[in-house]
Formats: structure tokens, sequence, C-alpha cells
């Protein structure tokens, strides 16, 4: 039996082997396959040139279209019938605005292809082409794309904190969030957008994270927007102070929201600024982990007074000693969101260091277990949550969202009040 066995384990040696040799195989023939194509020629980008220009004149016409429309409604001599066929040739050229918009930020993807495998100087060779900020940025910054241009709705009930505009692209609902910067802090922005951005694009979807859409800038003044779905009173602050989650959905959405901080986590990035505003339960079962301010560094996002729910404080106790934010810390606050989502009106206390008191409240054994070993010193990680035994039971629901539910909007998006590519155009 002894002698059989070992001449099975050199036959499944021998198989593997094969294998390894059959894939090297098969990427030599394809990089000869490459090589041989690319030897004698150059990338061309005329393409692209071509895009913009096409794209730089829909937006010339888009725009005395607009002023059109606008002097029209001060006429005396305006009428319906009129006013209706302007606002459809504007329509109409504004998805043509973004159709070519999808289209450039393929032949962007094209390039960024070509960088990476083949041709590392083609942005020095083309500077005018933009590739390195389309690059730097994660492939979301867009010169071509404007606020100005969008049918844009001011939100000033949520503008509290920044500009927040509501606009619609090819039937998803959008948010514009406005940061104001100066040339330094622009470049920390993108840079923080595009790492988020490129944890979220590992797994998409199935990531736990609000999508990042678009960065672009506006003409008429000094900001760059930040596009994200919109999800109306999705908030986990707008549901409960109107249909509190019953414990079944608790538990599916803050799955979601722990699916949520282990990519975060995952690309060592600390969110520093979980509350009740921007976590989002869409339909009531798929749990988002919502975007956070990027023009502030992580310490400054956990100091931000938004940092509570009802009377919970959910900046942790080492943060509160002055200790930097956490993976640990970001642990904590959701804690906290789900001890408050589960205790619903029940009252409870807290001990001198501001952990809430879980023993005296009544709640589901599996959570509180979960709960005691999230208000320790030695926190569970993301991924230990994940695979508790109180989510056992718990089908996760990691189909993507679609905005725009009819809800009512409560209070902050993000760093906002309640809520919230080339997904949302292609």
């Amino acid at each position: 039996m002894s002698t059989y066995n070992k001449i099975i384990h050199k036959v499944c040696q021998e198989q593997s082997m094969i294998t390894v040799i059959k894939n090297r195989y098969l990427a030599s023939v394809e990089f000869k396959k490459q090589a041989e194509e690319w030897l004698n020629r150059r990338p061309d980008i005329n393409n692209l040139l071509l895009i913009k220009k096409t794209v730089k004149s829909l937006k010339a016409q888009l725009r005395w279209k607009l002023v059109e429309k606008s002097n029209f409604e001060e006429s005396d001599d305006y009428s319906e019938f009129e006013m209706t066929r302007i606002k459809e040739e504007i329509a109409d050229l504004r998805n043509k605005v973004l159709q070519g918009i999808s289209k450039e930020q393929e032949e962007y993807e094209k390039l960024t292809y070509l960088v990476q495998k083949w041709f590392p100087e083609l942005p020095l060779l083309y500077p005018e082409a933009g590739i390195l900020n389309f690059m730097n940025s994660g492939g979301l910054l867009t010169y071509s794309l404007e606020r100005d241009l969008l049918d844009a709705e001011p939100m000033k009930e949520l503008s509290t904190k920044r500009p927040l505009v509501c606009s619609e692209i090819q039937g998803q609902k959008v948010l514009l969030k406005g940061y104001s910067v100066d040339v330094s802090s622009e470049a920390k922005v993108i840079e923080r957008v595009a790492k988020y951005h490129r944890a979220w694009d590992q797994q998409k979807e199935r990531s736990g994270l609000l999508q990042l859409l678009f960065l672009l800038f506006c003409k008429s003044d000094p900001l760059v927007y930040l596009m994200v779905p919109y999800y109306p009173g999705a908030s986990l602050g707008a549901l409960q102070a109107d249909t509190p989650l019953t414990l079944e959905e608790a538990l599916k959405v803050m799955k979601g929201v722990a699916q949520g901080l282990q990519t975060l986590h995952g690309a060592n990035i600390v969110h520093g600024s979980l509350h009740g505003n921007n976590v989002f339960a869409v339909n009531r079962k798929q749990g988002i982990v919502g975007d956070f301010d990027f023009t502030k560094s992580e310490e400054q996002r956990a100091a931000a007074n938004t940092m509570v729910v009802g009377t919970l404080s959910l900046v942790s106790p080492e943060l509160k000693m002055g200790q930097p934010a956490s993976p640990a810390s970001d642990m904590y606050a959701y804690g906290c969101l789900l001890f408050w989502l589960c205790i619903q009106n029940q009252e409870f206390s807290t001990k001198e260091d501001g952990t809430p008191e879980v023993d005296v409240v009544v709640m589901d054994d599996k959570v509180k277990s979960l709960l005691l070993n999230l208000f320790c010193c030695n926190r569970l990680t993301a991924e230990q949550v994940l695979r508790h035994n109180c989510f056992l039971v718990v089908d996760a629901v990691l189909v993507s969202p679609q905005p725009g539910e009819e809800y009512k909007p409560c209070e902050e998006h993000d760093s906002e009040k309640t809520d919230g590519k080339k997904n949302v155009i292609k």
C-alpha cells in the first residue's frame, strides 16, 4: 500500500507539473502574439481626441439651448408647446453628451491598459490627452462632464455643510456633492477618492460599499463634485425614525455593512465616520457603507459631531483618549449601530468609558454575544464578524441596488444629511 501511495503521489506531481508547463506555454504564446502586434506600431489616440472634439461640440450646442430656454421663460411670447420642444431638444443633446462621455471613458480604459502593459511613456507622449489624470483618479475624473450641464436640483435641506444637488442620469438618481478645494487639497481628495474606488472595484456590488460614479468640475465655482447614487430615505437614521427595521432586517443589513468594512480595511482604509446617516439599508435588506468626507483625514472624520445615534456616542474609548482612528474604532462604531438597531425603544445605560451596558437589555443571545466582542478591548475584525453565528441564518442580498426608491428624505448623506461610472452612462 505504501508503494502504491508513492506512485499515486508521483503521478499527481507529474500532472501538476504538466499543467504548469502548459499554462506557461499558453502565456508565452499570448505574449508573443501581443508583442508582434505592437512591435512596429504605436498606439493611436486619434479616436479619443475625435470623441473629445465631438463631445465639446455637443456641449456647446447644449449650452446655447439652455440659454435659449432661460430666455424663452422670460419672453412675452412664451408657450407651453414651444417650451416642450426646447426641453426635448435639451434632453436629446444631454443624452448625446453622456453617450459621448461613455465612449471617451472606454477609450481611456483601452489606453490605460496599454500604458500598464506596453507603453508606460504614453501619457508623456500625449499630455493633452489627460491619460495620467484618468489613471490617478482610478478612472473617476472627467473634464467632459460638467455640473452646469446637468439638470441638477439644489437640495437646500441637505446642504448644511457643502453644496449638494440631485440629478438624474439615464433613469438613475444621483447626488453631486461639492467639495471646496485648492490646488494641494484637490490632489489629496483625488488620491483618497481613487483609493476608495479601487477598493470598491475589486468586488463592485459585492463590496458592501457605496459606488462612486464620477469626479467632475464646475466652471462657475471652485468646486470639485463627487457623483454618487442617491437612495432617498434609505439611511438607517431615516428608516429608524419612520419604520424601524425588524431584527431579521437589521441582521441582513448589518451583514452587508460588515462586508463593506472588510473591503475598506482590506484596502488599508479606515472609514472613521460610520454613523446612522451614511449607512444605507437598500430595500430594507441590503446594507451599504456610505462614502465619507474625502477632504478630511481619518482622525478629523472620527471627531465629527455626527458620530452619534440617539444618545449613544459612536466614538470608541481609545479615540476619546486621543489615539488614532483604526479598523478597531470602525468596528466599535459598527457595534454601536447594531446595538442601536436591536434595542429599539429600550432604555440603556453606559459604563464610565462610554460603552453601552449590553447585559441589562433584552435582545437575542447571539447578537448580545457579538456585541460584547465588539465593545471589549480586543475587538473582532470585520472578517470575524461576518463569520459570527448570529449571521448564519442571514442570506446576504448581494445584488446591485437600484437607487431612487420612493422614500422621504431625512438627514445627512455621508457627512452631509441623509443620503446618497461609468456604469451610470454606459
